[in-house]
């Protein structure tokens, strides 16, 4: 017996596979987002196809969608992360961006840092309460149970699909042209496959 063994109780074998274990373990932790970690998830997200925006199903807003009436939801049920934290652009990672919110009045989420315009509101900002929602962006390859081709409108801050081009929704910041791409290139999670 070794003195490793003795001391232990332990050979040093299964001693050493533990702590590498421990130190995985440790370190996966560590990189997950914080949403991902404690499984904080909205499972209701869904693309409505007149406007091409993102609302939740089952969130009661005055849903007036831009392209007139209201949201005609369609597809794919999406999950996003999300965060009640009230400090700005809490949980963000290098692959995630926090601070998109769900407006009160026309039920699309939009970035809250650029409030853009609101159907709803008559021209006015896009007002939503917390919580702030994270969404993946720029993962390469998309992992395979995201949907790609997600942008941030920089005309009326609304996250829209942009996967139709040349047709890009309808922008109440933008009449007549639809919706115009910033930024990163959004991922989300496709929670069920719905029609």
């Amino acid at each position: 017996m070794t003195v490793d063994e003795t001391s232990t109780g332990l050979p040093r074998r299964a001693f050493l596979a533990t702590g590498i274990g421990l130190a995985t373990l440790t370190a996966t932790a560590a990189l997950s987002s914080p949403a991902e970690a404690s499984g904080v998830w909205h499972a209701d997200w869904r693309f409505c196809n007149k406007c091409f925006g993102l609302v939740r199903a089952l969130q009661q807003v005055h849903n007036q969608c831009p392209a007139g009436g209201r949201h005609a939801i369609q597809g794919w049920t999406f999950g996003i992360p999300f965060t009640n934290s009230t400090d700005h652009h809490s949980g963000e990672t290098a692959y995630q961006q926090s601070d998109w919110r769900q407006c009160s009045s026309c039920g699309l989420l939009y970035y809250h840092d650029f409030p853009g315009v609101c159907a709803g509101r008559g021209g006015r900002a896009h007002t939503g309460p917390f919580p702030q929602n994270l969404l993946w962006h720029d993962r390469n390859p998309v992992p395979g149970n995201f949907q790609g081709a997600w942008r941030f409108c920089f005309k009326c801050s609304a996250l829209y699909f942009d996967g139709y081009q040349p047709n890009r929704g309808v922008c109440p910041g933008n009449p007549g042209w639809g919706h115009a791409a910033a930024g990163y290139l959004f991922q989300l999670e496709v929670y069920a496959y719905t029609s």
